[in-house]
């Protein structure tokens, strides 16, 4: 289904509104996941790519991050994702490929969350077709770098220490 930029929007925060209580609370944008299944077969080889959608819901205030996958049409959507951020151990940005990674601590099941974010263009191939502000954009990065540094402070408590690991200072307790 072909969506102008207004009906992407709108239907976008409608998906997410559906599917996460207090949605208005939080900001969206869209992103996407993809994993490469490289075989090796007698004669040939071949690559298969799977590309995974998702509405990003963020709020700047608590550092909360929603994740809701839902299809191409935006039709079908999943339960929410909510991402635990206070097992979040780094958070990076490659700008040259709009990727952003939150990587968990040592010791958890998963490595973390990998999301292309930004938009892609209409002449994109491979990719979902999509449209980001550059305002949510420039948002969620914001939100990335006081996040990290955050993370930051409180490894630097700890090394000073002016407390444990993974937790700000004395007076003011964990910053998630």
């Amino acid at each position: 289904m072909q969506w102008t930029v207004g009906e992407r929007k709108k239907r976008m925060r409608e998906v997410f509104n559906e599917a996460v209580k207090d949605g208005d609370t939080y900001e969206v944008l869209y992103a996407y996941m993809s994993t490469s299944k490289f075989e090796r077969g007698f004669v040939f080889y071949w690559n298969t790519t799977t590309f995974f959608c998702y509405i990003v819901g963020f709020r700047q205030s608590d550092f909360s991050l929603v994740l809701v996958q839902t299809d191409a049409d935006l039709q079908k959507h999943s339960d929410p994702f909510y991402v635990d951020m206070d097992n979040i151990g780094n958070v990076s940005y490659e700008p040259k490929v709009r990727q952003l990674c939150f990587e968990y601590k040592k010791g958890s099941e998963d490595f973390g969350e990998l999301l292309n974010i930004g938009g892609t263009s209409s002449k994109t191939l491979y990719e979902p077709k999509t449209y980001t502000s550059q305002r949510k954009l420039r948002d969620f990065l914001i939100l990335r770098r006081r996040f990290a540094e955050s993370l930051n402070k409180m490894d630097l408590n700890w090394i000073s220490g002016k407390g444990k690991q993974g937790q700000e200072g004395q007076t003011s307790g964990s910053v998630l």
